[in-house]
């Protein structure tokens, strides 16, 4: 359950630094091709969540196996391992994590269309009354004026 956790609440975190990381490679060897591109924090957001996506899948298939040292009565060195231990934790918990994301995300534009954010309805740059009208005004829907 701790691995769970770890994964839900960090994975928004590594994914903003693992997508970073992971655009910050073609930006260098392909620095033309990038630049067109309209890299926006989603982007960053998406890559890093399937950089996670991919590891937490290696870990569910292949597994990780831990080794410990050991040292016998007569001095001599070994090493043991133990099984293979598959996890489904990490994945469980990126996925859930993400989805939390994706509804904080879509709450969040909801309402900045709904309440007239910077770039929402009836400010510069946004949509404008056209495709979303404010209907109501302060006294409710009563008081339209059509």
């Amino acid at each position: 359950m701790s691995t769970f956790a770890s994964y839900f609440f960090f994975a928004p975190v590594f994914a903003v630094v693992f997508g970073f990381l992971g655009w910050m490679v073609p930006a260098l060897l392909f620095r033309g091709a990038v630049a067109r591109r309209r890299v926006g924090v989603q982007t960053l957001f998406r890559t890093g969540y399937a950089i996670i996506t991919v590891v937490s899948l290696f870990l569910l298939v292949l597994g990780t196996r831990t080794s410990q040292r050991v040292q016998h009565s007569d001095g001599t060195v070994g090493y043991v391992t133990g099984p293979r231990d598959h996890d489904v934790a990490p994945l469980l918990g990126t996925a859930a994590s993400f989805v939390v994301v994706w509804l904080v995300q879509r709450q969040w534009r909801r309402w900045r269309l709904r309440h007239g954010g910077p770039g929402g309805p009836g400010r510069f740059g946004g949509l404008g009354g056209r495709w979303w009208p404010r209907r109501g005004g302060p006294r409710g829907f009563e008081h339209d004026e059509r």
